[in-house]
């Protein structure tokens, strides 16, 4: 599900309402139903096998942006005809980042000072969260068992939501070190986490230059006391090798056939 990024006039994004779906076991793609708003900002999660989507859209031509927020059914195939009303004292969506914790829908405004929101979709209401979530670890992140796992400026943490604070994952022996600015994706791969990252290396051979390496761990997760969660690399090695200059690392998942 991606909205056009391309600018619209000076310093608007150009919104869009269309939606894919990608067949992994035919590796094809076909069009689903249409989101009712164009969104020129976009975040989803999974929860009960509905996905839910909060992003932004041009309030009119006010060249104002105002929250949107809607559910997809992947069983019906369609998207929840009732509108949830999503205020914008409930948080910001520009930009957000999501994910579904203790089965709500959390939202994470951009910005250390803005309060993260979550959805009850069982009493259909939003509840103020807090700010200690912080935005930029979501870019990095995936949910495993309930608990959320972040890789941000090379740091391995986990969200205590009893405590409501970002602990660190401790462990870890064997992984190499990545750099603050490293391109760095975790996805929840049967119970494991799974973390793919770009590296940089001088090409050898007639080929001069760079190349771009993809290369990938596999992590499994111990709790050793309530506030403390280990991670054991089980495997990293080289996955794909591309030119230097290609985009290759946005999103990553764990898919089952």
């Amino acid at each position: 599900m991606a909205p056009s990024r391309s600018q619209a006039g000076s310093s608007y994004l150009e919104s869009s309402s269309s939606v894919s779906i990608l067949d992994c076991r035919s590796h094809t793609w076909r069009e689903a139903p249409s989101l009712r708003e164009g969104l020129c900002s976009v975040s989803s999660s999974v929860l009960d096998r509905k996905i839910y989507v909060a992003g932004s859209c041009l309030d009119g031509d006010s060249y104002t942006y105002k929250n949107s927020f809607e559910v997809f059914d992947t069983e019906t195939q369609f998207w929840d005809p009732d509108t949830i009303t999503c205020s914008k004292t409930e948080g910001d969506f520009y930009g957000c980042g999501t994910a579904c914790i203790d089965g709500e829908f959390h939202v994470v405004p951009v910005g250390q000072k803005r309060e993260a929101v979550a959805y009850n979709s069982k009493e259909g209401r939003w509840d103020m969260f807090g700010q200690q979530m912080d935005h930029y670890k979501f870019s990095a992140s995936c949910e495993i068992e309930n608990v959320l796992y972040s890789c941000t400026h090379g740091v391995f943490r986990w969200y205590d939501t009893n405590a409501m604070m970002w602990r660190d994952l401790k462990g870890l022996v064997g992984l190499p070190m990545f750099g603050s600015g490293a391109n760095v994706k975790l996805t929840d791969y049967g119970g494991k986490i799974a973390v793919l990252w770009e590296e940089e290396l001088p090409s050898r051979g007639p080929d001069s230059g760079y190349k771009k390496m993809i290369r990938c761990a596999e992590i499994a997760l111990e709790r050793r006391k309530s506030c403390e969660v280990w991670g054991i690399v089980e495997w990293f090695g080289d996955v794909l090798t591309e030119p230097v200059g290609y985009v290759v690392l946005e999103k990553v998942l764990a898919v089952t056939l």
